[in-house]
């Protein structure tokens, strides 16, 4: 195939990229033209006030300190919650410290190795070192890669990693799901 059959190619499939592209766009404006407008409000200036979110252009104003409305006729009330708050806050607080720690530490512990590597690679071109670095990768690949069955090594990979490291932090510890929530949020924060 020459530079020219591919610009012919090109050529004859921009029209029908752009005749799919213009179909999609119409669908997807005549989908949000039909599809009910849903308001969210915070609380409002007034401070008598709290503000639902409902679909379909409608906004109900409940005041403060009053019961909350029935449900609608015909329908069930809505389940009593089985979340324990004081679980859901302690597990996600200490999920955000551990978080917090690991993320401070991993830095710290990467901060430092980088810095061995950059002074053993200066110390190594001044003549003054000489790295194993076959030794060196000898010994991480003994030390984190994995076995299989058939006797193959396996690195170790991110998910394994995170595996790892949730199942050490959340041995014997209950809410296991706010810590995980909260140490996710404690590595996005720290």
């Amino acid at each position: 195939m020459n530079r020219l059959d591919g610009t012919r190619r090109g050529q004859l499939l921009l029209p029908s990229l752009l005749t799919a592209t213009g179909i999609a766009g119409i669908i997807l404006g005549i989908a949000t033209c039909t599809a009910p407008i849903i308001h969210c409000d915070g609380k409002g200036t007034s401070t008598n006030y709290d503000y639902y979110c409902l679909a379909e252009h409608e906004l109900i104003l409940r005041h403060i300190g009053s019961t909350p409305p029935p449900p609608p006729q015909g329908q069930p009330p809505p389940p009593e919650s089985t979340v324990n708050l004081y679980e859901l806050t302690f597990g996600t607080a200490a999920g955000v410290c551990a978080g917090v720690f690991v993320k401070k530490g991993a830095k710290m512990v990467a901060f430092f190795l980088g810095g061995v590597f950059v002074l053993l690679q200066y110390l190594g071109s001044m003549s003054l070192v000489r790295v194993n670095w076959g030794g060196m990768a000898s010994r991480f690949e003994n030390l984190l890669y994995t076995t299989d069955a058939l006797g193959n090594k396996k690195p170790p990979t991110i998910s394994s990693l995170w595996r790892w490291v949730v199942d050490f932090l959340t041995a014997d510890f209950q809410p296991r799901a706010s810590f995980i929530a909260g140490l996710a949020l404690g590595l996005r924060i720290g």
